[in-house]
């Protein structure tokens, strides 16, 4: 007759077994996630990249500060531009508005503005935060590019308005500003090194929401229409808000101490999320429960390739654009799990 202990040790033993046993036959059964179309746009090495918000105009700013612009349907190259033309200013985030007929270029302290429907410079704008010192960190255009919102490394936010020259100052933050957009014409949010969320009105500068997480702020993006937002630190807060309600609604739950995001993208109405690792890892979400769908890899050409921009095309398929210059278009609907 086996002791207690001997009889604890082989039933350990066998639900280990088993365990191991139900992982196997899952990774087996889990079929390649493999995209619906594959482009490699560019071979020049890409230091920031950007997608218009239907896939169809694909931007790059090159290691050399060269920038570009691509028509992704018919997979040539639009527009280039050299350093000179731009200006001697180091180059470092990219951004096109929502109407595909503004581009915007920023390095430390100015924003060059052309128009993609002629491929003209119109201008530079200069700008400066609080601290003499400050450098842009963050950019976003207004959905029909008539102005932007710039996150500085000293915590400031300017809203710069291109036909006045002027630039409204906003002081939320108190340290780098990592991500900064348009919650709609009249809301703004940022987050940064603080480790504090905001989200304000732009007219009259009242904080409608604000958050404090243990750690800097990775991941920030707010789906408009739902009025759902994700805000991601680096350590392990991971949540799906309720603007309406100023309520969470879920926490993405894996089985990993911990993990790191750097983009993210509302579906489906705010009922499903895309996130990005800072690598090449692209996972799909249940937003209302936090579970994942499902998580794959881009295609990569170097070892340090990650994924500069994603959105939906026409066609509803998921896009990614990478450092290696490869747009990829993915049939998410197929990875969603039905109960």
């Amino acid at each position: 007759m086996l002791s207690y202990d001997a009889l604890v040790r082989k039933t350990l033993t066998a639900c280990i077994f088993s365990l191991l046993l139900v992982m196997q036959q899952g990774c087996k059964e889990d079929a390649p996630v493999l995209p619906v179309e594959e482009t490699r746009l560019t071979k020049i090495p890409v230091k920031q990249a950007a997608l218009s918000s239907d896939a169809s105009l694909a931007a790059f700013i090159h290691n050399d500060h060269s920038v570009s612009v691509w028509d992704t349907n018919s997979k040539q190259q639009r527009y280039i531009w050299r350093q000179d033309e731009l200006g001697q200013e180091a180059l470092a985030i990219i951004t096109l508005s929502n109407n595909k007929k503004w581009l915007a270029v920023t390095g430390h302290w100015s924003t060059t503005l052309i128009n993609l429907h002629t491929g003209k410079i119109l201008g530079s704008w200069q700008f400066y935060g609080k601290d003499s010192g400050a450098t842009a960190s963050s950019m976003q255009l207004s959905p029909e590019g008539e102005s932007a919102l710039v996150g500085m490394t000293d915590g400031t936010v300017l809203e710069l308005d291109f036909a006045q020259g002027t630039a409204l100052q906003f002081s939320h933050n108190t340290m780098k500003v990592l991500h900064v957009g348009y919650a709609s014409e009249s809301y703004a949010f940022a987050g940064g090194i603080d480790k504090r969320w905001f989200l304000w009105d732009l007219a009259q500068n009242d904080v409608v929401h604000q958050r404090h997480y243990r750690s800097r702020i990775t991941a920030s993006v707010i789906d408009s229409q739902s009025q759902r937002a994700f805000i991601s630190d680096a350590l392990n807060s991971h949540e799906i808000i309720d603007l309406a309600h100023n309520a969470v609604i879920s926490e993405l739950s894996f089985f990993e101490r911990f993990r790191f995001f750097r983009k993210g993208l509302f579906l489906e109405n705010g009922e499903y999320l895309v996130t990005t690792s800072p690598k090449s890892v692209v996972t799909l979400w249940n937003a209302n429960t936090g579970e994942e769908q499902a998580s794959w890899e881009i295609t990569r050409y170097s070892s340090e390739a990650t994924t500069h921009a994603l959105t939906i095309n026409n066609d509803g398929d998921l896009v990614t654009l990478s450092s290696d210059g490869v747009l990829q278009s993915w049939d998410y609907r197929a990875l969603i799990v039905t109960p």
